[in-house]
Parts: structure tokens; C-alpha cells; sequence
């Protein structure tokens, strides 16, 4: 990393050093996560997820205690 350069300018950097030696996947996913329309589907997919195992864990304890 380069002292006193900005975190963005770092960034670009690193990338620029290291996208030679990371996966197409990698390289994808790094520029989906500028999309603000992408970012919101994946919090909305997480919150899901996160609910309804919580769900799930809800009606496990509930049968779970009337034994």
C-alpha cells in the first residue's frame, strides 16, 4: 500500500497488482458490489435468509419446550 494515499486510490492499486492472480469470479463480484441495485437484492436475500432461520429456530424451541 502506498502511505498517505486515499483508501480508493490504494484500492485501485491492490486490484490493478492483483487481478492478474484472481479468479474471473473474484473480478465479477468486485464489480457487482458497486451496483447499488445489486447491493440492495443481496441485503434483501440475507434478511431472508437471516428470517426465516430464525423462524425455524422459533417453532424448534416452541416444540422443544412443550415436551
Amino acid at each position: 500500500m502506498i502511505s498517505g494515499a486515499t483508501s480508493s486510490t490504494a484500492t485501485l492499486v491492490l486490484e490493478k497488482n492483483e487481478s492478474t492472480q484472481l479468479s474471473p469470479r473474484i473480478l465479477e463480484l468486485r464489480r457487482k458490489i458497486h451496483s447499488e441495485e445489486y447491493l440492495d437484492n443481496a441485503i434483501q436475500r440475507i434478511a431472508q435468509v437471516i428470517s426465516s432461520k430464525l423462524m425455524e429456530n422459533s417453532e424448534e424451541l416452541k416444540m422443544r419446550d412443550s415436551l
